[in-house]
């Protein structure tokens, strides 16, 4: 029996190039950063538990109210026959995946059980992952708590497990670079090849230093996010009836995120330089996503914020599905760009949107708990 609490912490993503295209078998650029995330706790249960040792309990929060299951297997059983619980739905498939990967596997898990909660302070509803942050601070607590390390579950596998929690779970349609740079942290190139995809069940990752980011990024987002005005995009089924535009536009995506890598990894490359490509790009990628997409499925508030920031003199882009946007100075003159986004953030402001400096974040952060004291591994 452990006694030992673990904890978890998991961060926002920004999408800094090639998305949509991870859901298309495409290559994108994303970086963690410490703005926002969240911060999981697993309290193993003592053999006194008032629910039984091996009970699964998922406690109360402000929005939602404690719910339990006798075992492991009553959790499965339950999801299988009567689906999930809406306050813990995120928790509740995130145990099964990992319980049935387990006994697929044949990794041995010990009979104890635990409660778990979550906070976190992640901007709902914009485009910044806070869904698979939550399912992957818990996978990665769930591995701390059963002692499973990474030659049992490898890193690699893991992005392909946790979307499968949403994805083939509860049915969201997502794809694959929230869960791969929330597993892997920092700054990372993925390239979503098909073939490697569908025999290994993983892409193609390369980690690159998060000093190799051109510095002034920022972010801005609506304060009250809502799908009114917007409408659903056919763009998927277009791209599965083989839609020719569909397929050269995520081409293109990936052709962006190949040319990002490039400058970021180029040593001849100033700050200034490689701000001004990194910043072009962006501007490229958002508007080949208009292009595509078209503004009734971007909705207009996304489409304000662009514009707001172009008028200042930003190249900026979706961080994510809609909601909130990255920007970058595009100008030639570093220094303005100070003067420049005071303006735009008293714009921004005043219109009801959110800004922020974005700050880089190398990875998620776990800990332990013995007698009080929080000590933190990697």
């Amino acid at each position: 029996m452990t006694q030992t609490t673990v904890i978890t912490r998991c961060h926002a993503r920004v999408g800094l190039m090639g998305n949509p295209s991870d859901g298309f078998f495409g290559k994108t650029i994303s970086f963690l950063i410490s703005n926002f995330y969240v911060e999981l706790t697993l309290l193993p249960n003592s053999f006194t538990h008032s629910l039984g040792y091996q009970s699964i309990n998922f406690l109360s929060s402000p929005t939602s109210n404690a719910y339990s299951f006798e075992n492991r297997k009553s959790l499965i059983a339950s999801s299988v026959a009567d689906g999930y619980n809406n306050d813990h739905c995120l928790l509740q498939a995130t145990c099964k995946v990992f319980f049935t990967t387990c006994e697929t596997q044949d990794i041995f898990l010990h009979e104890q059980g635990f409660s778990v909660f979550f906070e976190t302070n992640i901007p709902r509803q914009v485009g910044l992952a806070g869904s698979s942050a939550i399912i992957t601070a818990f996978w990665k607590a769930l591995m701390k708590f059963y002692n499973i390390d990474d030659n049992k579950i490898p890193l690699s596998e893991r992005p392909s497990l946790i979307l499968s929690v949403e994805r083939d779970e509860l049915g969201v349609t997502a794809g694959y670079m929230d869960r791969v740079i929330q597993s892997y942290g920092g700054l990372v190139f993925m390239d979503f090849d098909r073939e490697q995809l569908e025999s290994r069940n993983a892409g193609f990752y390369e980690r690159i230093p998060l000093e190799k980011l051109p510095k002034g990024f920022w972010l801005a987002y609506e304060g009250n996010p809502s799908d009114s005005g917007k409408i659903h995009s056919d763009v998927r089924k277009r791209w599965e009836a083989g839609d020719e535009k569909v397929i050269k536009s995520m081409k293109r995506f990936a052709t962006f995120a190949e040319k990002a890598r490039e400058a970021l990894l180029d040593s001849s490359h100033d700050q200034s330089t490689k701000r001004k490509i990194i910043a072009s790009l962006m501007n490229q990628n958002f508007d080949l996503r208009r292009e595509l997409f078209g503004d009734a499925t971007l909705g207009s508030a996304n489409l304000r914020m662009i514009e707001l920031s172009r008028k200042h003199g930003f190249a900026a882009k979706f961080t994510g599905s809609g909601g909130a946007i990255l920007g970058l100075w595009s100008g030639d003159n570093d220094e303005k760009s100070v003067e420049h986004v005071e303006k735009l953030r008293l714009d921004l402001q005043k219109e009801g949107f959110m800004f922020c400096w974005v700050q880089p974040e190398l990875g998620i952060t776990e800990g332990i708990v013995k007698r009080k004291r929080l000590v933190f591994d990697d």
